[in-house]
């Protein structure tokens, strides 16, 4: 086990909740897999643009995903098993080649889902993988340095108005990519997480 694996490790057993969001519906329950692979000798994290043909959050950027099946609710690992499926479905990368280290809290989205995030790493050479993006869904996908996303010079917190509520977002700028929304919130906890570990 690589050191940064056991950093994540380490990091998903703390308790750092989300910044402030909206109160918690009943809504659709889905998964998304933050997944790791090691790239040049950094670490990348696998992000995709979904198309304009999907039904919720079209064109915007987020982690491949997608809502559990009722089969899935049945077991206590449900949310791992969606989150591994559906990235098989949208980028091909085989739920075998993908380590499960943990996960982060759930949380609502606006457009109604509870999303479980499940953090994995490629347990293969990231140059052994290659990606089919489902046409449908995926528009592009991309590996992120992590690093990148430390550099407070493409962050940026912002304040979301849904009726009467506010709530901050947390928006990361990566060229002309721009991760806001529950992928944002991800990340951000994840990196503090990763920060109070030190």
């Amino acid at each position: 086990m690589s050191t940064f694996e056991e950093r994540l490790i380490q990091a998903l057993q703390l308790d750092v909740p989300y910044a402030e969001r909206p109160p918690t519906p009943q809504g659709t329950r889905a998964a998304v897999l933050m997944l790791f692979a090691e790239h040049d000798g950094r670490q990348a994290i696998l992000v995709t643009r979904r198309t304009d043909k999907v039904e919720t959050h079209k064109g915007q950027m987020a982690f491949p995903g997608g809502h559990c099946e009722a089969d899935e609710l049945k077991t206590p690992e449900g949310f791992v098993t969606a989150a591994l499926r559906e990235t098989e479905e949208e980028v091909g990368i085989p739920r075998e080649r993908v380590k499960v280290l943990g996960r982060l809290p759930g949380l609502w989205t606006p457009t109604g889902f509870w999303v479980v995030p499940i953090v994995g790493v490629l347990t293969v050479p990231l140059h052994e993988v290659t990606l089919h993006n489902s046409e449908h869904e995926i528009a592009e996908a991309l590996w992120v340095p992590f690093a990148v996303l430390t550099d407070p010079e493409i962050y940026q917190r912002e304040i979301r108005r849904i009726g009467a509520v506010s709530y901050p977002i947390h928006v990361y700028q990566v060229g002309v990519y721009r991760i806001w929304g529950a992928t944002g919130a991800m990340i951000k906890n994840l990196l503090d997480r990763l920060a109070k570990l030190g």
